[in-house]
Formats: C-alpha cells, sequence, structure tokens
C-alpha cells in the first residue's frame, strides 16, 4: 500500500479487498484523518498494526480479516471512539482482547475467530452486547472437543467457533427440556396452519409491493421460495411477530431474487448458498446482520456490499422494506430490468452503487 496513498486529504474510504497486496500498513495511516471505512481484507499483507492506524479517531469500519497480521490489539483501540465493526479474524494475531475496546461504545460487530486471541473476553466489551448498539460477537470459543476447554473463553458471544476445526454455530442462552421439545412441537404441529396464514397476511401487508398475494404467486416466485425459507426451512425458527422477522424475510427474497453461485463464500464458486452452511452464509442459520457483507446498526440493515457477486435478476421493490438502508453497492453484476421506483423510499440512503450492469429504462424521479 503506497504511503502517498494515504495522504489524500478528503479520503473517506479505502477498500482493497480481496486482491493479492503484500507489505504492511503504512505507518502514516493515520494522515487520512477523515477516513471513515478501511477494507483490507483477504490480501496477503503482515506485520503488526501500526500506531497510526489508532489515530483515525472518524473510523467507523475495519476490516482486516484473512490477512498475514500478528502481534496483538494495541490498548489505544479506545481511541477509535466512532468505530461500528472490527474484523481481524483469520490473522495470527495474538495476545488478550484489550478492556480498552470497551471504551468503543458505538461498536455492533467484533469477528476474532480463527486467531490466535486467547484468555477472556472482557465484561467491558461483554456490556456492549446488553447496550442500545446490541454488539454481535463472534470468537473461537467454541469447547474444545478433547479437553472440553474453549480456546477464548466468552459468555456473551453470538457465535461460537472451534479454533481446530474452523466449524462455527450460533450459541444459545438456553437449552429446551425434553418436555419443553414436547410441548414446543405439539403446538407447532396444532397451530401450523394457523400461524402460516398470519405470516402470510403480515408479509403481504408489510413488505409485498403492488398489491401481490402469496396465493397467486407461482411456486418458483422468489416471494414464495423466502416464505417457505422462512417459515419451513431456517434454522433459527423466527416467530412472524419477531423484530427482525420483515428484515430477514427481505433478504432471503433478495437472495432468492438475485440468485448466485457466489453467495456463500466458500472458496469454491460451484457451491450454491441453498446448500451451504457456515457463518458467512446467506441463508444460513445464524442472525442475518453475520451474512456476508450486510452491515446492521442496532440489529438493523443498514448497508449492503454487493459487488462482484456474479448476482443474477431484478431488484425486487421489497428492498425498500430495509428502511434504514444507508449504502447499497450492487456494482459489475448482471443485474437488468428497471430499477424499482419504490427505492425512491429509503430515505436514508446516501451511497447506490450500480455501475457495469446490465440496468435498463429511467433513473426513477423517486430517486
Amino acid at each position: 500500500i503506497p504511503q502517498e496513498l494515504v495522504e489524500l486529504p478528503f479520503l473517506m474510504g479505502l477498500d482493497l479487498s480481496w486482491n493479492n497486496l503484500t507489505g504492511i500498513i503504512p505507518e502514516n495511516i493515520g494522515h487520512a484523518n477523515v477516513l471513515e471505512i478501511l477494507s483490507l481484507q483477504g490480501n496477503e499483507l503482515n506485520g503488526t498494526l501500526p500506531n497510526g492506524l489508532f489515530e483515525l479517531t472518524n473510523l467507523k469500519y475495519l476490516f482486516l480479516g484473512d490477512n498475514g497480521f500478528s502481534g496483538s490489539i494495541s490498548e489505544n483501540i479506545e481511541q477509535l471512539a466512532n468505530l461500528r465493526q472490527l474484523t481481524v479474524s483469520e490473522n495470527p494475531m495474538a495476545g488478550t482482547i484489550p478492556s480498552a475496546l470497551g471504551l468503543c461504545k458505538y461498536l455492533e460487530s467484533l469477528n476474532i475467530y480463527y486467531t490466535n486471541i486467547e484468555g477472556t473476553i472482557p465484561e467491558e466489551v461483554c456490556l456492549l452486547t446488553q447496550g442500545y448498539n446490541n454488539l454481535q460477537i463472534q470468537a473461537d470459543c467454541s469447547r474444545d472437543k478433547a479437553t472440553a476447554v474453549p480456546f477464548i473463553k466468552c459468555d456473551c458471544c453470538k457465535i461460537c467457533c472451534d479454533h481446530n476445526t474452523h466449524e462455527c454455530k450460533a450459541e444459545s442462552d438456553e437449552q429446551p427440556s425434553d418436555i419443553d421439545d414436547q410441548h414446543t412441537t405439539s403446538t407447532i404441529a396444532s397451530n401450523s396452519d394457523v400461524t402460516r396464514t398470519q405470516a402470510m397476511e403480515k408479509l403481504e401487508v408489510e413488505v409485498l409491493h403492488r398489491g401481490a398475494t402469496f396465493n397467486e404467486m407461482a411456486s418458483d416466485d422468489p416471494r414464495q421460495l423466502a416464505l417457505n425459507w422462512i417459515l419451513d426451512e431456517d434454522g433459527m425458527g423466527l416467530d412472524f411477530n419477531a423484530r427482525n422477522f420483515i428484515q430477514r424475510y427481505t433478504l432471503a427474497l433478495l437472495a432468492y431474487s438475485l440468485d448466485s453461485q457466489a453467495w456463500g463464500v466458500t472458496g469454491d464458486e460451484t457451491v450454491n448458498l441453498r446448500v451451504v452452511e457456515s457463518n458467512f452464509s446467506w441463508l444460513s442459520s445464524v442472525d442475518e446482520c453475520s451474512w456476508y457483507n450486510v452491515t446492521c446498526t442496532s440489529g438493523v440493515v443498514t448497508g449492503l456490499w454487493l459487488d462482484e457477486y456474479s448476482l443474477i435478476g431484478t431488484i425486487p421493490p421489497e428492498i425498500s422494506r430495509l428502511v434504514q438502508l444507508d449504502f447499497i453497492s450492487f456494482r459489475r453484476n448482471c443485474l437488468y430490468g428497471t430499477i424499482p421506483s419504490e427505492m425512491g423510499q429509503l430515505s436514508t440512503l446516501t451511497y447506490l452503487r450500480l455501475q457495469e450492469n446490465a440496468l435498463s429504462g429511467t433513473v426513477p424521479d423517486s430517486i
């Protein structure tokens, strides 16, 4: 990374992810003092995190995963007071998580899995999982199958991974008893038809556009496929009255509308997300805010970074139901058809990138 690059006085976003970059992060990175987004993941960068990195006091998103960074996370992390998301996963970093990270009170996502970071997640950091920002932590906190001891102790992690096998799973606060299981199964069986009807009515009123109803749709309609998934296949098993039911359905609809062999992000682009279960995959059982390149604030989707995903299809008008979207990037895909006028309802949208697709028609007046 050239030192001259970070001397640009108005640089607010720098995304160099998924290239073959080598070397280190330049020490003068701190000169880019208006930088808000820094994404370097998926390269071959190495060295320790320079002190200048912690001078970026406006930084909100820091993605450093899948590189060769060493050293530890500095206590100076507290200087990044505006930080929303931090990813250092898949690096040979060591040490422990500093309690000073708990001073980053806006932090919403912390990914530290597949590293050599050990110890215990500090109480100061865990407290952020209970705050308004609902911090989600993913770490190597699964118990070792031989010793029953986790690589890193965490009582507040949303997703725990096995340090050796690299298998991840969502953590559950409570394990129901056999009696509870039987009661739940009986209840679901007796009320399944009623619940399905209520869920359909809710989605028809609150999500679907242009007077659409499920009973009039073909079985392979993306809206119908998303309905079947969230009611019958989704491992999270949300009740239709759950806070994030609408949001999760809308993202599932987006996945079924814009089909792609790359959704699963498994390293094997021939594998479709429908049959892939990983902590990154769309339509996996983990919280949708952990799905690949979905960003959230306080559990609400605020951004979609889906550049170069080989997405094929039309943008569903229901995307407007993700009402807190701040940025959308669908660059260099195979999107066709028109831009839905409903996107003009996204009143908080500040960044829309649709270049290098096959879209046609005019830009809606509503946008």
